[in-house]
């Protein structure tokens, strides 16, 4: 019955989604359709029992393209049988994006009730934990929603420290990896609250120390065992593409105390009373969790009280990011994976793990004390302010179905019909200059099982990049037949171009007639409507082995046409530092590099950072002898 009052809040929050969940979308066409997208490729992989999932097919050639962005396979894991039955990508991941609320709800109506012993108080925690504004602001994150196994695992973990029950303890570590495996950010951020009870717990039973410290040995080598090969995945990915966030940046990200008062647009502002904040600093969870989370904290002498009072202040804490003093410092430093995090500010969905348990002791202290009429009127008229305050409406976008005739359906069922090969489509545009259409390419990769370049996802690829910015070679028609050779070394074989989507028509059309001028690497030519469709001729791709090996700077020396105190710059293995001739290239500059010993080079390769990638060389031509 309560889990059905949650659900029911659930679709109120979300309200109107659940008229047309096939079709319409929360939060516009950006984050969300990246976690669609996730979702159905997780799906597909599991009917391959997960063979190739980190090799999503975007972004090519990259590899592991599904880690530069959350793998949400906690998330899949439940929703994946809707996507088989469906077969509706939007249905699915709405599914999971409107349970995400109930799972919260009854998470921390379980957790309170535990600890108060009133369910009327666990109703109201659970309601202000489902309905907080923060879950608006977060509205495009469906993995930060995912909240709800926090609760869920802290009722866990208390329950095993108060029965001594092992079962308790493998259902605090089950709910452990399904949040980690649902927000790799909780890995982290969970083990804030999951730490402070065990310390505490640990502190007050001396005798059972022993037997405790090695069950939760066990406990944890089971998490570790089943979350290893898919940290794996990141820290290697993180080391070796140099996926590390910089103070600087997560500055930006963090939080500020104020921010704990700023609304996201679209929420109650208390007549004008809050201001409405911007990005991720919209962490306001309402006026009724904090009053009630202050009354709890000040008036109720309990343990629980206690331990949720330290692990509010320390998610407050840890949410200020690098700014807010040495423990995140520390944090940065020392725990792998750590420095990978990107926005400390959410270290608000502990935050209000922490509030919503007080306020639960709050509600209860006030309950306990009112007559029984009195005290449902007073849950009753709480519940509604809470409903009120959290009232989200929250903004829908609607999605082309997948099943609607178009010129651009033809040409994917061309391009499906293909052999094997990756794919280039066009427009394209950098990360940065986000556009739907490059959502659209991803999911429709999935029906045409071809890689694409293009892609939008947590991390960026600088071929994208390079081809999607102001100085891209496909803005020079003199560069389309290069272009298109390099292209077709790397192993893309197809080209499609959708005239309705450039800003500029004209654009479209110069691009159209370029790439006929080379006739050479074209060996088919379709065309649908306003949509174009080439099959680029065979090249030989690029080999890579695995063999290949960084040549040993010392044994390198250098000369430049231009600026030869720059030539260290060149092999000092830092990307940010670079040879520049100083001048507009006019196709006369030249590198000279002599080796003291005879060398079989196999490959070279220019590495350069982001600021650099307008300075590629214009007429690259590499000689030996």
């Amino acid at each position: 019955m309560h889990a059905l009052a949650f659900c029911a809040a659930a679709i109120v929050a979300t309200w109107p989604l659940i008229l047309h969940p096939a079709r319409t979308i929360a939060g516009g066409l950006g984050d969300p359709l990246l976690n669609t997208f996730i979702l159905a490729w997780d799906a597909d992989r599991a009917r391959h029992l997960f063979r190739g999932l980190w090799d999503a097919p975007f972004l090519y050639p990259h590899r592991h393209t599904l880690a530069y962005s959350e793998h949400l396979l906690g998330i899949a894991l439940f929703k994946t049988p809707v996507e088989w039955i469906s077969r509706n990508p939007i249905l699915t991941y709405n599914v999971a994006y409107i349970s995400s609320y109930a799972l919260a709800g009854f998470g921390m109506f379980l957790l309170v009730r535990s600890l108060v012993g009133r369910t009327d108080a666990a109703v109201l925690a659970g309601l202000a934990f489902e309905l907080t504004p923060y879950r608006l602001a977060q509205t495009t994150h469906l993995q930060v929603l995912m909240n709800g196994w926090m609760p869920i695992g802290l009722w866990a973990l208390h329950e095993y420290f108060r029965t001594g029950s092992r079962r308790w303890l493998a259902a605090f570590a089950a709910a452990f990896v399904l949040l980690g495996l649902s927000n790799g950010y909780y890995f982290y951020f969970f083990s804030i609250p999951a730490g402070v009870v065990v310390a505490v717990e640990m502190a007050r039973r001396p005798n059972r120390r022993a037997r405790t410290a090695i069950d939760l040995l066990a406990a944890a080598l089971v998490v570790v065992a089943v979350v290893a090969p898919i940290a794996w995945v990141y820290f290697r990915l993180q080391r070796e593409a140099g996926f590390v966030r910089s103070d600087e940046e997560l500055a930006g990200l963090s939080a500020r105390l104020g921010d704990y008062f700023r609304v996201p647009h679209g929420g109650w502002t208390w007549r004008g009373l809050l201001i409405v904040g911007g990005g991720e600093r919209e962490l306001f969870h309402g006026f009724i969790v904090i009053g009630f989370a202050a009354l709890g904290a000040l008036a109720v002498r309990s343990r629980s009280v206690a331990t949720y009072v330290v692990v509010t202040a320390l998610a407050v804490w840890l949410s200020m990011g690098p700014g807010g003093g040495p423990l995140y410092k520390w944090l940065f430093r020392i725990v792998p994976g750590f420095n990978g995090l990107r926005v400390p500010a959410r270290f608000s969905s502990v935050v209000i793990v922490g509030l919503a348990v007080l306020a639960g002791a709050g509600f209860a202290w006030v309950l306990a004390r009112l007559p029984r009429r009195a005290g449902v009127a007073w849950t009753i008229a709480i519940a509604g302010i809470i409903v009120l305050e959290g009232q989200h409406g929250v903004g829908l976008a609607d999605v082309p179905a997948a099943n609607v005739k178009s010129w651009d359906r033809v040409a994917y069922e061309w391009l499906q019909a293909q052999p094997a090969g990756a794919a280039i489509e066009l427009p394209i545009t950098q990360q940065d200059d986000f556009h739907p259409f490059t959502l659209t390419y991803q999911l429709e990769a999935l029906r045409h099982g071809h890689p694409i370049v293009n892609g939008y996802s947590g991390w960026k690829s600088m071929l994208q990049e390079l081809l999607g910015g102001a100085a891209s070679p496909l803005r020079d028609p003199s560069l389309i037949g290069r272009t298109l050779e390099g292209l077709q070394a790397i192993g893309v074989r197809y080209v499609l171009l959708h005239e309705e989507t450039f800003p500029a028509q004209g654009d479209a059309g110069a691009l159209v007639d370029a790439i006929h001028s080379t006739r050479a690497q074209i060996a088919e030519e379709q065309r649908f409507g306003r949509t174009w469709a080439w099959r680029l001729r065979g090249a030989s791709p690029v080999s890579d082995d695995g063999r290949l090996s960084r040549i040993d700077p010392s044994v390198v020396s250098l000369d430049a046409s231009q600026q030869q105190g720059r030539l260290p710059l060149l092999v000092d293995g830092d990307r940010d530092t670079r040879w520049i001739s100083g001048d507009p290239q006019s196709g006369g500059e030249w590198l000279a590099v002599r080796l003291s010993r005879p060398i079989d080079v196999g490959r070279v390769q220019l590495a350069t950072a982001e600021r650099s990638l307008g300075d590629y060389p214009r007429r690259l031509k590499i000689e030996s002898m």
